[in-house]
């Protein structure tokens, strides 16, 4: 498939996404079952990630890409290794409850979150360690740009 046919794709994925997200979303509002209730809101607002995911790759393929300061990078670093942290204790926690109850009902509520944060983990690690490093320009990437191949090495003219 070429760029094109994907960015096609992804802009009628787009437009599914939200649709169903919209159906999920009234068909929550029509029922009393908190729990039913819950799921069906929690799929909707996945089903609303994704659309954004896919407006995100729209975007990747259509328009240059911001590049991320230092400061950027900072940031984010220093965010995401806290969600990190958050993300593994809720993995061990959830983890646990899912040993201890024996209800059929729980079970599978506790499975869909644990499969969530077990998810939500490995994106995170993976942006840490792939993504925001990759993006980021620091300002000695920039020096080198500059300066590493000039033959003046930073003498006015020579």
């Amino acid at each position: 498939m070429s760029a094109k046919e994907h960015l096609n794709v992804f802009k009628e994925m787009i437009d599914r996404e939200k649709v169903y997200a919209k159906a999920l979303t009234e068909l929550s509002r029509k029922i009393e079952h908190p729990v039913l209730q819950s799921i069906f809101v929690g799929i909707a607002n996945d089903s609303l990630k994704h659309s954004q995911l896919y407006e995100a790759l729209v975007k990747l393929l259509t328009s240059p890409q911001p590049v991320l300061s230092q400061e950027e990078l900072e940031l984010i670093s220093k965010e995401v290794d806290k969600h990190i942290e958050t993300e593994a204790l809720m993995v061990k926690l959830v983890g646990e409850l899912l040993k201890e109850v024996e209800d059929p009902r729980l079970k599978l509520v506790l499975s869909a979150i644990y499969s969530d944060e077990v998810e939500h983990h490995k994106v995170l690690v993976s942006v840490r360690d792939n993504l925001a490093k990759r993006e980021a320009v620091t300002e000695e990437d920039i020096w080198d740009a500059i300066w590493r191949d000039s033959p003046w090495h930073g003498t006015p003219g020579g």
